[in-house]
């Protein structure tokens, strides 16, 4: 792993410490230095990123359905939706939806990590399965079913 500064790593290390707390077995990515966890019917992906030279973001992403079927409806809905909630948004990725919300990290603690994977996993969860059912694809948890692992959003090219 290659950190850009010494804020940098020492935050990846403290998100690592506390996911170690929180959860029994978060996954880090060796290639990328992201962390995976499973968190209700989602796959998370949380990784610590330099914005500029002193901080940092932390940001969680929700594997929320992978292989939609895209149209206008869906994808204006989705716009709609993003006004209104409270925290995060949602994205696409191909033909991935994704839900994700950023922290600044270089002061995270617990609590506040906490709060964003459960807030990120909840909306997650509460649009997955709608969506499905009207616009096709696949839950992530449904996805790592059927292939038996977690598909990365680098291998999208669609």
């Amino acid at each position: 792993m290659r950190f850009e500064h010494s804020h940098h790593e020492e935050t990846h290390g403290r998100v690592g410490k506390i996911l170690g707390e929180l959860f029994d077995a978060p996954h880090l990515d060796e290639d990328n230095a992201h962390f995976y966890v499973g968190y209700g019917s989602t796959v998370l992906e949380i990784s610590v990123e330099p914005y500029g030279p002193e901080e940092i973001t932390v940001e969680v992403t929700a594997y929320c359905v992978q292989g939609l079927d895209l149209s206008e409806d869906l994808l204006l809905g989705l716009l709609e939706l993003n006004h209104t909630l409270p925290v995060g948004a949602f994205s696409l990725v191909g033909k991935d939806l994704f839900f994700s919300q950023s922290i600044f990290g270089r002061s995270i603690d617990r609590k506040n990590l906490l709060g964003t994977i459960a807030a990120v996993a909840d909306v997650s969860d509460e649009y997955d399965d709608r969506i499905v059912e009207k616009y096709g694809g696949q839950t992530a948890l449904d996805r790592i079913r059927d292939t038996g692992g977690r598909r990365k959003r680098s291998a999208v090219t669609n």
